[in-house]
């Protein structure tokens, strides 16, 4: 048995998120009605708030304020938009380090995009006013939200599964085995640390790797009963992403989780060159896993 049940929202944990209007940035049939209120409005603010961590891809909810703010440039309404971006965390990017983060901060400056760490969303008040934990208190026009994650319900009530205290899967790093026989987890619905304060990220990048060496395991175990030419794969903790800032520009971010001095992260500069890398990479992924 493989798991890969990917993860549930938890919006019911912000109140006055829904009631109040906000979008849920990872809810496909909200994007195009998001896009519809971004390209009616012709002044205000506009908030985007991280919820909570851990969360899927985390360069996501950045690139998603640099595409806005793309959005609106070309629509010749930036100027009087207000952009703010609120996390929780103390850095952007805690999976990738301070250095990364600050570039990606570096980054939403240059396109005069606040950003607000140590800032998790307590509640939306009413249409206009939300609240942090902190006691501050924002007003906005447009809230867009990276919503709570959870565990699915079905691992949350399969006893074992779950150790006490735990809210993922714990699997081994290499085999992605559970602590029950034949029973694989791998991508978001796992918690795999890496050390004390970083754990491989919530990213298709590392769910796709996973899947491949939970496979290349089944095979070889049917293959290979009776000697020993397995190929004993093992998930290496490698992973990248791309991270498109509008204007036809990606940046590139690589990942070694494993790496024995600690974890490695790289940023390549935004370019044309690697946007064009990045939709080659969407069409090559929807041509094989879903076309």
């Amino acid at each position: 048995m493989i798991l890969g049940l990917g993860v549930d929202f938890a919006l019911e944990q912000i109140n006055g998120f829904t009631e109040n209007g906000g979008f849920n940035l990872y809810d496909a049939t909200q994007v195009p009605k998001l896009r519809e209120k971004i390209l009616s409005i012709k002044n205000g603010n506009i908030a985007i708030c991280i919820t909570d961590i851990p969360y899927k891809c985390p360069p996501a909810p950045y690139e998603a304020s640099l595409i806005i703010d793309d959005i609106l440039t070309q629509s010749g309404i930036r100027d009087s938009i207000n952009m703010d971006l609120y996390t929780p965390t103390q850095i952007a990017l805690p999976v990738a380090g301070p250095k990364i983060s600050q570039d990606v901060v570096n980054l939403l400056k240059r396109h005069n995009i606040n950003f607000h760490p140590l800032h998790k969303l307590k509640r939306v008040l009413n249409e206009k006013d939300l609240e942090f934990g902190n006691g501050d208190r924002m007003d906005y026009d447009v809230l867009i939200g990276i919503p709570p994650h959870k565990i699915p319900v079905m691992v949350a009530n399969s006893p074992g599964l779950l150790k006490e205290g735990e809210n993922w899967i714990n699997v081994d790093k290499f085999t992605l085995r559970t602590n029950y026989e034949n029973v694989f987890a791998i991508g978001d619905v796992t918690e795999i640390k890496v050390n004390r304060y970083v754990a491989i990220p919530k990213a298709g990048i590392f769910a796709e790797a996973e899947a491949k060496v939970v496979s290349q395991q089944i095979i070889d175990e049917i293959t290979y009963t009776n000697n020993n030419k397995s190929q004993n794969p093992r998930f290496d903790g490698k992973g990248y992403c791309f991270m498109e800032i509008g204007g036809k520009k990606a940046g590139y971010i690589t990942a070694d989780f494993y790496n024995e001095a600690g974890p490695i992260t790289k940023l390549e500069p935004p370019s044309q060159e690697l946007y064009e890398k990045k939709i080659d990479f969407e069409r090559s992924r929807l041509s094989e896993w879903l076309l």
